[in-house]
């Protein structure tokens, strides 16, 4: 009996790998809460059995580990000597806003995880304290000033996911006037007012903490 020759091509099922398993990781995370955001959840998500999950991952937080620091990798990462201090966190605030905003879900259940063994983030974290102790920064602020930035990020990724008019009055316009005013001037000048709050806000807040980083230095 001769056997019958190998079948070409891809094979029916396809391969689990590190990649495959994030991915899936983001879109469960648009679906569930963090509380439901098991290995067993994430492990149907991709039609396997859980256990296959553990070949390349020891748990639910190396998971959520491997997330950040692929959100993390995603950044522009400040530079010494490449620009201003206040110009390299803009740049990197704008590269994290928009990294949220392409998992927002995720991001919030990636906030309030902890970062320990997350090198990624603290690849990150590092060249922001190496950025600011090149300008004289006091080191008993550098964490305070980067947990401004990220609150005000997310926060601000966030409110992008928002329709454009979330602020309007509506039909209670002619019972706060002075506010529906103020809302109607602000959408006249933007048809992106989220991006335009986020500009003015996150400007203000890097001129801001650097003022008080270098009044401490006094």
């Amino acid at each position: 009996m001769t056997k019958s020759p190998r079948r070409a091509g891809r094979p029916s099922t396809q391969v689990l790998t590190e990649e495959r398993i994030l991915k899936a990781a983001f879109a469960l995370s648009a679906q569930r809460t963090a509380r439901q955001f098991t290995m067993t959840a994430l492990a149907e998500s991709l039609g396997v059995r859980t256990s296959a999950l553990y070949h390349h991952f020891a748990n639910r937080d190396a998971v959520i580990r491997a997330m950040r620091g692929q959100v993390s990798r995603a950044l522009v990462s400040p530079v010494l000597h490449e620009m201003p201090v206040e110009d390299a966190l803009l740049t990197w605030a704008h590269s994290y806003r928009d990294a949220a905003i392409a998992a927002p879900e995720a991001m919030v259940m990636l906030a309030t995880s902890p970062i320990d063994a997350d090198e990624g983030s603290f690849a990150d974290y590092e060249q922001i304290a190496r950025l600011l102790v090149a300008d004289s920064w006091p080191t008993d602020t550098i964490v305070d000033a980067i947990v401004a930035l990220e609150s005000f990020i997310i926060g601000s990724a966030l409110d992008a996911l928002a329709p454009a008019d979330n602020m309007a009055p509506g039909a209670l316009a002619a019972q706060f006037p002075t506010f529906a005013e103020a809302e109607a001037a602000r959408a006249r000048l933007s048809t992106d007012p989220a991006r335009r709050t986020f500009e003015i806000g996150v400007r203000a807040l890097i001129h801001g903490l650097t003022a008080w980083a270098r009044e401490s230095t006094t």
